[in-house]
């Protein structure tokens, strides 16, 4: 059945149904670390716990949906830091979200669910699985058919229906409601006459201010006393949703040797020798001795502008050409030209794609021999020749087991000459345009259309050596032992400090670093340090062992500078915070005292400017400005300015910049507008931050407790 087949090609689709973008990848050695942390909840919402089993489990859960798309794939950290997020995420939305459900009291009967998967509303999902590629018309019927023999069919597509099942049931609630809040919101005719008048009358405005950096910090000193005063009046302002480090970190990079330079050299330099010599028979297995890339035949022809630099010469120099060897980035490099040719840049082509049991990425649901495959591949040939572009897509759509042909009903469109494979390259490059060809390639049998070539351009072959020069393991060891070095003479803030100024290094910092990071400044694979620094046996002050970063090349050395908790912050934790606040007050007094004094005597706005040798500025002012050309948002000057008497000179007003003073020269009144238009832009404005703010809302005021960083 074809439904079938097309329920298995949708398995991308299936990915996306869930919440987890196909960009994410699975964990292989998932948890593989911390074991002793198993029995902790991974999270705890609402006094539900997230245990380590249900999560792992939902982290296999994705791993099987990826390699259904893509196959075996070599991960790196950070994308499998970034999947276990995106399920620990999901995790958290379904039971907030659900809670929020049944306090409710919403339900999805079982009328909607058949309307949507076999009504006149149907689902889109639904719509575009049971939808005839032949005739474009969905059938209902297909669908119940595919229901009623549910239990019949394999154990995937049984996995892969509930779960469209469940994605469609949760879909209608969150629309249910989502619906509820949007339809709660209403704006009294009141409120938006209001709002016109915040944002449409206007106070022609004079102003102008002395600026708090005008004054040097360096010459404001704050005790700790002030600073406590601060703290005491502002204490609300540093409670934190979330806990955060910050580290000091040496960064030893392990980087080739002398000796080792040397030993690479001398295999290049050999190579170079021998290079002329070489015969074209036999300079792929040369190459493949000498090289740390492979070399092949059928590799392309290189345009001018994509040569590296110091290949350049080799356009327009005669065949057997070499570039001396050169080293940039500690990889040495030198080519040969091999060939020139005239040919295209980019070719454009469809095809359908006959795949086999056995064939490079073919679906576990293909099962036809690769006879069969040829077979069919020769048959549809004859079919799909001399047919339109819409035809071609329907024969496609219904036989390519290509999964792109989904989208684009296999017309590729314009790709450069070289990006597919040779034997898909050269049927494009050596056949006319609106030819047609079978060939076979590592995925199975291609029926192709040459559709369009660019005019030729001249383009040449080269062969490549190239050769890194790794560090050896014993000059990796020597900068292991001088990290150890380091790490162990370093017994407190001080020497590590003291150390790093002796020995010329250079000391990096990573403030604010939260939990959920993944890396640090100038370190990509920093996951493991942050755990560190988040362990609840590393002390503010604990010096660091050596942390290995093997896949970056470096050893680092970590100092735990300070830890601020969840919740209120203590004094002593802020305090580096609190100081340039104090200092900025202190600065507004000097200021204030400074206009207060340049007021005395003075009746304009002029007068006073020239007496304090400041510009002044002219601005039309309305409640809803944001801030103030010149100086920044300035909400407590915009709203004295609001209810200025005409042609009266403010008191001096403090405020974030700077201390201003203002006169308003007149207010022109806001027009006459449409209520109703407020309306309708205020509707909408709040049904948008519904769709993106509301989660984010109920977060907030939920109860969790987050240990993802015991796990990962």
């Amino acid at each position: 059945m074809a439904t079938i087949g097309k329920i298995r090609k949708r398995s991308g689709l299936l990915i996306g149904i869930i919440g987890v973008a196909l960009g994410l990848f699975v964990m292989n050695d998932l948890f593989t670390k911390n074991k002793t942390h198993s029995q902790d909840p991974v999270a705890v919402v609402f006094d539900e716990n997230i245990t380590y089993r249900e999560f792992t489990a939902k982290v296999e859960e994705q791993k099987e949906f990826y390699k259904m798309q893509y196959g075996d794939y070599q991960f790196s950290g950070a994308e499998l830091f970034q999947l276990n997020n995106s399920v620990y995420d999901q995790m958290v939305q379904d039971i907030i979200l659900h809670k929020q459900y049944d306090d409710l009291g919403l339900a999805v009967s079982d009328a909607e669910l058949n309307e949507l998967f076999m009504g006149t509303y149907v689902h889109s999902y639904i719509r575009q699985l049971f939808t005839s590629p032949e005739t474009g018309i969905f059938d209902p019927t297909q669908v119940q058919m595919y229901i009623e023999t549910l239990d019949e069919r394999s154990d995937e597509e049984r996995r892969q229906w509930r779960m469209i099942e469940k994605a469609i049931y949760d879909e209608r609630f969150n629309t249910k409601y989502n619906s509820l809040v949007t339809k709660g919101y209403y704006i009294p005719t009141a409120f938006a006459e209001r709002d016109n008048i915040e944002k449409n009358k206007k106070y022609v405005t004079q102003y102008l201010g002395l600026k708090y950096n005008s004054i040097s910090d360096s010459t404001i000193t704050v005790s700790d006393e002030e600073m406590m005063a601060y703290y005491e009046e502002h204490k609300q302002e540093y409670i934190f949703d979330n806990p955060f480090v910050n580290l000091e970190f040496v960064v030893f990079d392990i980087k080739p040797s002398g000796k080792d330079l040397a030993e690479i050299k001398e295999i290049i330099d050999t190579a170079y020798v021998h290079f002329p010599e070489v015969e074209n028979a036999d300079i792929e297995s040369f190459i493949y001795s000498k090289s740390d890339i492979d070399f092949t035949w059928d590799s392309s022809y290189l345009r001018r502008d994509v040569l590296p630099v110091k290949a350049d010469t080799l356009f327009n120099a005669p065949i057997g050409t070499i570039i001396a060897p050169y080293m940039e980035d500690y990889v040495f490099y030198m080519h040969k030209l091999l060939d020139r040719k005239n040919m295209p840049d980019s070719l454009n082509a469809a095809h359908i794609l006959i795949a086999y049991q056995g064939a490079m990425r073919a679906n576990e649901s293909v099962v036809r021999s690769k006879e069969e495959a040829e077979a069919l591949a020769d048959s549809l040939l004859g079919v799909v020749r001399g047919l339109d572009s819409l035809s071609f897509s329907q024969v496609a759509l219904q036989f390519s087991n290509d999964a792109s042909a989904e989208q684009n009903g296999g017309y590729l469109g314009w790709f450069p000459e070289g990006m597919m494979v040779p034997e898909f390259n050269e049927a494009c490059l050596n056949n006319p345009v609106g030819s047609y060809k079978v060939i076979e390639t590592a995925f199975g049998y291609h029926v192709i259309k040459v559709l369009d070539k660019t005019a030729p351009v001249q383009k040449i072959k080269m062969a490549t050596i190239q050769r890194t020069v790794e560090p050896s393991k014993e000059t990796a060891d020597s900068i292991y032992a001088l990290a150890s070095t380091f790490a162990s003479e370093c017994t407190d803030a001080t020497i590590f400090d003291q150390l790093i100024i002796d020995k010329a290094y250079t000391k990096r910092l990573a403030e604010n670093v939260k939990t959920t990071d993944y890396t640090l400044p100038g370190i990509e694979e920093g996951r493991e340090i942050i755990r560190w620094a988040f362990n609840e046996e590393t002390e503010v002050g604990a010096i660091s062992t050596v942390f290995d970063l093997i896949g970056e090349d470096r050893n680092v050395i970590v100092h735990m500078k300070d830890r601020t908790n969840k919740g209120q912050a203590e004094f002593e934790d802020v305090k580096i915070y609190i100081e340039p606040f104090v200092k900025k007050d202190k600065k507004a007094e000097m200021l204030m005292a400074q206009m207060n004094e340049a007021l005395n005597g003075v009746t304009g706005i002029d007068a006073l400017a020239k007496k304090l040798n400041v510009e002044i500025d002219t601005f039309d002012v309305a409640f809803a400005t944001y801030s103030l050309p010149g100086y920044g948002p300035e909400p407590q000057c915009v709203g004295i300015i609001s209810v200025l008497p005409i042609n009266t000179i403010s008191r001096p007003i403090k405020g974030e910049t700077a201390i201003f003073v203002a006169k308003v020269s007149q207010v022109v009144e806001a027009p006459p507008t449409d209520i109703n238009l407020i309306r309708m832009q205020k509707q909408s404005f709040f049904q948008s931050k519904v769709s993106y703010e509301l989660f984010k809302a109920l977060q907030n005021k939920a109860e969790i407790e987050d240990n993802r960083i015991l796990y990962f």
